[in-house]
């Protein structure tokens, strides 16, 4: 990840939770949806979860009693994430670095790492993306497994959906927030694509509005097996709920 998309996640950080609902925020859905991932490495897995963000699988994980590290870009993410591993009564390693600079922050080797939330789709263009992987696997033990989720870019350049709202505003501490994406579409898919992320809150009536440009690269999932399998990953497999986006476990 680049210093510009640093820079926006720093400013979001403080308010990224209005993101999620609070049965996402609790990590009840990310454990339901890796279940079979979690129960197959086993109770005493050592855990790294290197998009860790706000904290919201890391947290969960540790609490489930696994041994949880946790690593992201964004300091400001990683200062959130503290926060609340310490309100959540869990301790829990926290990094802030790059991917590639996995291997000088944490000894390995993981059973089991985590990159979730389409982060993979930061890293720009595919030389970037095949370090940020090598990273990863040099800290992942042999026969581990690695974990990412990305949106399908082809179809949402297909759909180019242009605003998605949240069904419904989220109340926490007497605020009220509606988020919502606005997507922007240049012409070719190799460019870089901007994601507004935008917060409108209302306070006993005072209406305000902040906004977030987040910056993605996409890619194609033939290029990602790719770079997967050029960073020392072989059995690769592909899972997807819906068009919009899928997961990929490589080993």
């Amino acid at each position: 990840m680049h210093d510009e998309s640093i820079r926006q996640y720093d400013g979001l950080s403080e308010n990224y939770h209005w993101l999620y609902s609070d049965y996402v925020l609790s990590g009840a859905l990310a454990l339901k949806e890796y279940d079979d991932v979690l129960r197959s490495a086993g109770q005493k897995a050592r855990i790294l979860d290197c998009s860790c963000g706000i904290g919201t699988l890391a947290i969960p994980l540790a609490k489930r009693g696994f041994e949880v590290c946790g690593s992201d870009a964004s300091q400001g993410m990683v200062e959130q994430a503290m926060l609340a591993a310490r309100n959540a009564g869990v301790s829990i390693p926290l990094s802030c670095c790059t991917w590639e600079e996995l291997p000088n922050r944490f000894a390995g080797p993981f059973d089991l790492i985590f990159c979730l939330g389409n982060s993979i789709g930061h890293a720009r263009g595919g030389d970037e993306m095949l370090r940020s992987l090598q990273g990863m696997r040099a800290v992942l033990k042999t026969g581990g497994k690695l974990v990412i989720d990305s949106r399908n870019w082809e179809q949402l350049r297909k759909e180019k959906t242009r605003f998605t709202p949240y069904p419904q505003w989220r109340e926490r501490a007497g605020q009220r927030c509606l988020p919502m994406y606005i997507w922007n579409f240049p012409e070719r898919f190799e460019d870089a694509h901007t994601i507004e992320v935008v917060l409108l809150f209302d306070s006993g009536g005072n209406v305000s509005l902040r906004s977030y440009p987040i910056v993605y690269y996409p890619f194609h999932f033939e290029e990602l097996v790719e770079r997967l399998r050029c960073a020392g990953f072989s059995a690769i497999d592909k899972f997807s709920d819906n068009e919009a986006e899928y997961r990929v476990i490589a080993s």
